[in-house]
């Protein structure tokens, strides 16, 4: 792995398997258990990543959070740990899966040289974010546009980060719904979440199916003992 960048933290800014679950319902509303499962395997590989590169690994979920926003609590982990001494931090969540440790190895090697570092998502978002302590102000961190489709092009255009000397990586996609799980199903050659989403998925699908037939069964015998015609159970 080579010599520890003592200056250099990575910062994995998520919320826990457990809270993921409760507010991206992947597998839907009834399957928190299965969307519970599929992060806890993201969180696990974030975290294998990140201790693979050179630099010191930070994981920070709700339980270690301040503040009331997004942009106050993600702002604050990054001035947390310039606190401590650290001269350079790059961020990562927890759901993108095609982020691999050679891309955040180099994305460690980049920040040495570089005051911002980004990766931008499909959504218009970012899977990974770093900078220099010297260039971080909290107040203008605090201000973007968090979880908003235009974050990606307010770092690229806004006023106060053209100012920095930025490399980006190329652009991943985030699973934070479920059309966003389906998209990755069909696009991705990973073949442990492909068949967890395979398994959970035909679950779900299969559930929801039981339930429709029972519905329609249950209004078919009505229907047949008032004798009304079936034409009405289709239309139903």
């Amino acid at each position: 792995m080579g010599q520890t960048l003592k200056d250099t933290a990575i910062l994995i800014f998520s919320l826990s398997a457990q809270l993921e679950a409760e507010r991206k319902s992947l597998f839907g509303k009834r399957n928190k258990k299965s969307s519970k499962g599929f992060f806890d395997i993201l969180i696990n590989r974030t975290h294998e990543i990140a201790t693979s590169t050179k630099a010191d690994v930070f994981v920070i979920d709700e339980s270690l959070q301040k503040g009331t926003s997004f942009g106050e609590r993600y702002a604050n982990a990054f001035q947390e740990l310039f606190d401590q001494g650290y001269t350079k931090v790059l961020s990562i969540g927890n759901d993108t899966p095609d982020l691999t440790a050679s891309v955040l190895e180099q994305a460690v090697d980049r920040i040495q040289n570089n005051d911002l570092v980004i990766g931008p998502a499909t959504d218009g978002g970012v899977y990974l974010l770093g900078m220099h302590r010297e260039f971080f102000n909290l107040n203008e961190f605090k201000a973007l546009p968090w979880l908003q489709d235009t974050l990606f092009n307010t770092l690229v255009n806004g006023v106060f980060w053209k100012k920095g000397k930025a490399y980006y990586f190329d652009e991943l996609s985030d699973i934070d719904t479920t059309h966003a799980l389906h998209q990755f199903l069909y696009s991705s050659d990973d073949v442990i979440l492909v068949d967890f989403i395979l398994k959970h998925l035909t679950v779900f699908t299969n559930r929801a199916f039981q339930s429709r037939t029972f519905f329609f069964s249950d209004t078919y015998s009505s229907s047949f003992q008032l004798r009304g015609p079936p034409a009405i159970l289709f239309a139903a």
